[in-house]
Parts: structure tokens; C-alpha cells; sequence
């Protein structure tokens, strides 16, 4: 399935691994592909996700709790992504929690052998210490998580340090709310595109029609979207709904 879109933005498609069952998220993530989501955004879940809203908490808990999916089968199941679409830009998002059990070092070499080049880490300060022994052995690259209060001084010091591409919240809320942009951001994008014109900037967080999706690329490159994938499966109208936003 192709579109055709109106706007020069890409969108970005979010999805728990492991939920509702393994093998349907690989069918899920597909999908996606096939609708044309341009970046997958693929969760390893955990039961306690700090950022995110009650969808994305219940896909997560499901996969944790009833299925008992591992750290393990989510890496199979990526292996399985990439062997499919091999060219198809992923980028791989969980907490810290996650991340440490497994081991910072072993994780990131996993990442890399699976050609995955950026990490959403939302609890983890991408300039912490911490941080860098998830990417100091890898070519891979944390992506910063910002609020439209992000100081200047902040957002200054996160640009000196070369992050590629930057993640937006749309507002002071978590996943899967009702939308909005918050006044700031077109300050916060014109700051990050001024001293980093190649890095791209991503807005989420309770993106869900359309209209809302060319609001987004009227500001930045990437619209995220998760909750209300997520509501499309669970209704049983998935490919409908990615051509719908997918054409926006």
C-alpha cells in the first residue's frame, strides 16, 4: 500500500513488541510498513512506563505480565523486522529499568548488530552518565525527550553534544491525551533547526487525526503516533486508519 502525501513530514508509527501476543506485533509492525510509516518506533515493554498513557501502560502490562515476553524474545522479534524490511529506519524505545537489567554494554551491541541507530529512553537523561555506557560502545545515538519548558541553557548544552534527532512533547501531558501544541515549541524547533539544521524533530503525544498530523509537519519533520494505533488495532480498523494518516 502506498500514499501519497500532501505535507514534506514523516510519520512515525509506535508500537509495544510483545502485545497483543509476539507474533502479532511483528504482523502489527508490518502493517505499519505497508501503510507507510516511514519510522518504526518499536517498545520494548516494561510495566511501569513513566510517559506513557493508560493505552500504551495496558499494552505494556499485558506483554509483561500475561505474556512474559523477555528481553530476549523482543530482540528475536526485531531480528525478524529487520531481516524483512532491511531498509526500514527503526528506532527502539524503553526505560532504563529494561536497559540495565539486560546490561548497557550487551544491549547496545545487540542494537547495532540489529542496525538500529537511535534509543528513546524517556527516564534517562540522554547526557547522564548512565547514558553513555549505553552508546560509548556502539554507533548508536540517544534521542532527547523534551517538554516545551526545556530552558535555553538545556536545550544549548544538548545541541553542543550533537544529538541528531530530537523528540517533542506536544504538550505537558502523557501519551495518548487529547492534543494540542504547546505555544513554546516553534521557539524550542527554531532554536534546535538555527544551530542544527540536519538533525530532525519528532512531535507526539496524543497525535491522532489527520489535521492534527499536518499541524505537526507544518512545524517539524515527524509525526509520532502510538495510542491511537494501538485503538485502531484493538477496533479492528489498523489499515484503514494508516491511510488515513498516512496521507495527511
Amino acid at each position: 500500500m502506498t500514499h501519497t502525501k500532501k505535507g514534506a513530514g514523516a510519520l512515525m508509527g509506535h508500537l509495544v513488541l510483545g502485545y497483543p501476543t509476539l507474533q502479532e506485533s511483528i504482523r502489527t509492525a508490518e502493517k505499519y510498513v505497508e501503510g507507510g510509516v516511514e519510522i518504526l518506533e518499536l517498545q520494548i515493554p516494561f510495566s511501569h512506563p513513566t510517559a506513557d498513557g493508560p493505552v500504551i501502560t495496558a499494552a505494556c502490562r499485558e506483554a509483561v505480565e500475561q505474556q512474559r515476553v523477555s528481553m530476549q524474545d523482543c530482540l528475536e522479534a526485531l531480528q525478524t523486522i529487520r531481516q524483512r524490511f532491511p531498509d526500514q529506519e527503526i528506532m527502539v524505545m524503553s526505560y532504563v529499568n529494561r536497559v540495565y537489567a539486560f546490561g548497557p554494554r550487551r544491549f547496545a551491541e545487540a542494537m547495532e548488530r540489529l542496525n538500529i541507530r537511535h534509543l528513546i529512553i524517556p527516564d534517562l537523561p540522554v547526557d547522564d552518565a548512565q547514558a553513555l555506557a549505553i552508546t560509548r560502545h556502539a554507533n548508536i545515538k540517544l534521542v532527547p525527550v523534551l517538554a516545551a519548558n526545556a530552558t535555553d541553557a538545556r536545550l544549548e548544552k544538548l545541541l553542543a553534544a550533537g544529538f541528531d534527532f530530537y523528540y517533542l512533547m506536544s504538550d505537558f501531558k502523557i501519551t495518548g491525551s487529547t492534543f494540542s501544541l504547546h505555544p513554546r515549541l516553534q521557539k524550542v524547533i527554531g532554536q534546535i533547526k538555527q544551530t542544527a539544521p540536519e538533525a530532525r524533530v519528532g512531535i507526539g503525544f496524543g497525535i491522532s487525526t489527520p489535521e492534527q498530523v499536518q499541524m505537526v509537519y507544518a512545524a517539524a519533520d515527524v509525526a509520532i503516533i502510538g495510542s491511537a494505533l494501538i485503538r485502531a488495532q484493538e477496533a479492528g480498523g489498523l489499515e484503514t486508519y494508516l491511510s488515513s494518516v498516512g496521507s495527511a
